[in-house]
């Protein structure tokens, strides 16, 4: 190789690295004498493997500005298309469309993005300067047949893990150590899956996000439908929520997601379904189930995020505003409450949803407040056919539900 691979955490070990990505099919790094350091994106094309030993630590360089590693791009494909712009999802100006990677692999490590030696994070600042300044830790655009799994992200500046136009993809065993932001914790994302995914499966996430531990958001990035996604197995002990699922329009929807063992304590939501964008349609969501929950709420003044109390109290699984919801079942859903007695699950005004059931929902309410409703429609404008709730307990006593004409009436 041209390029000697130091190890040391004070020689620059980024184009010792990159002409390995370049020149084999399987790169895999050895345990370094202390860490690797990099100052620029790794890239990596079709059909590469990169992996470290699990404990293996690679550092973004102080002012670096970049994400840690990302697919190949198409060299100045930008100026050719004479883009020029500083927005977070500008990225996929980079690539072209007709240039699909296929087949990467990601394995091991602990990445530290270093983010209290980079830029602040430009979505608090507006500051996007280098061009293109975005603050991930790694980012995959029109990849088929991606892997990432087994190693721990650190301490990235927002968002750990995007992926937009990404299909038959697997994110397995991460872990993510996020310390204090820059300037604070938030938009701290864990996976954050932008339009035009499909076919995904992410599972074992483990750790603190100081924003979602998985963002499925159709109306970001490429903006397209997110479909045929299984979320299995997030493990937290104080994260801002475990999933969000956003949809500003039809053209932009959220089909064919199955989610299942959530276990943690979350102080903004654990799963919410949202509009979110003013794009004056409504979001559209088709066939997800939620199953095998065990939330409750953790308090946010411990945040280091001076606006945080400022965001409503939301309660467990929220359906908010201006959403469009066709068969979604929710069953065994457990909580021990001893935070805030919010609502389990919450139906906001103006939210449509069709073929609902609720089945095991249950809570102990060890607040000292009063009652935690499993079930709460918060006025008349929400529509619901088609519900049937079943097996639903509050302090270990049976709730009952008379429903008539799709609404119901909650007799206890």
């Amino acid at each position: 190789m041209k390029y000697k691979l130091y190890g040391d955490g004070i020689h620059d070990d980024t184009l010792a690295i990159q002409e390995m990505l370049d020149t084999l099919c399987e790169v895999k790094l050895p345990e370094p004498e202390n860490f690797y350091l990099i100052s620029k994106s790794l890239e990596i094309e079709s059909g590469k493997s990169f992996s470290l030993p699990k404990y293996a630590r690679i550092k973004l360089k102080d002012a670096s500005n970049c994400v840690m590693v990302k697919n190949k791009t198409v060299d100045d494909f930008d100026e050719q298309r004479g883009c020029k712009g500083a927005k977070l999802f500008d990225f996929y100006r980079m690539y072209s469309p007709d240039y699909q990677c296929e087949d990467i692999e990601i394995k091991g490590g602990i990445w530290d993005c270093n983010n209290k030696g980079q830029n602040p994070n430009p979505i608090l600042t507006g500051n996007y300067e280098p061009y293109g300044y975005t603050g991930f830790g790694m980012l995959f655009y029109n990849v088929k047949n991606l892997r990432i799994s087994d190693l721990t992200l650190k301490d990235p500046v927002n968002f750990s893990i995007t992926l937009d136009t990404v299909s038959d993809f697997t994110v397995k065993n991460i872990t993510f150590d996020f310390n204090d932001g820059n300037p604070y914790q938030a938009n701290m994302d864990g996976g954050h899956i932008n339009g035009n995914c499909c076919r995904g499966i992410i599972e074992n996430l483990y750790g603190t996000c100081y924003d979602d531990m998985v963002a499925l958001n159709a109306e970001e990035g490429s903006r397209g439908n997110i479909s045929d996604i299984t979320v299995k197995g997030i493990y937290t002990d104080y994260s801002y929520s475990a999933v969000r699922l956003l949809s500003s329009r039809p053209e932009a929807s959220i089909k064919n997601v199955h989610i299942s063992d959530i276990c943690g304590k979350f102080y903004h939501f654990t799963i919410s379904f949202m509009q979110h964008y003013d794009t004056g349609c409504r979001g559209l969501f088709e066939n997800i189930t939620i199953e095998n929950v065990t939330a409750s709420k953790a308090d946010r003044n411990l945040i280091n995020f001076p606006i945080v109390n400022r965001y409503p109290i939301y309660p467990i699984i929220e359906l908010q505003e201006y959403t469009d919801i066709k068969n979604l079942k929710i069953s065994n859903v457990k909580r021990r409450e001893t935070f805030l007695a919010v609502p389990t699950i919450q139906i906001r005004e103006k939210c449509n949803v069709e073929n609902l059931g609720i089945d095991n929902i249950s809570s102990d309410n060890l607040t000292g407040e009063g009652r935690i409703e499993s079930f709460r429609v918060d006025s008349d404008t929400a529509n619901i056919s088609n519900l049937e709730i079943k097996n639903v307990s509050e302090d270990g006593m049976g709730v009952d539900y008379n429903i008539t004409a799709g609404k119901y009436i909650d007799t206890k």
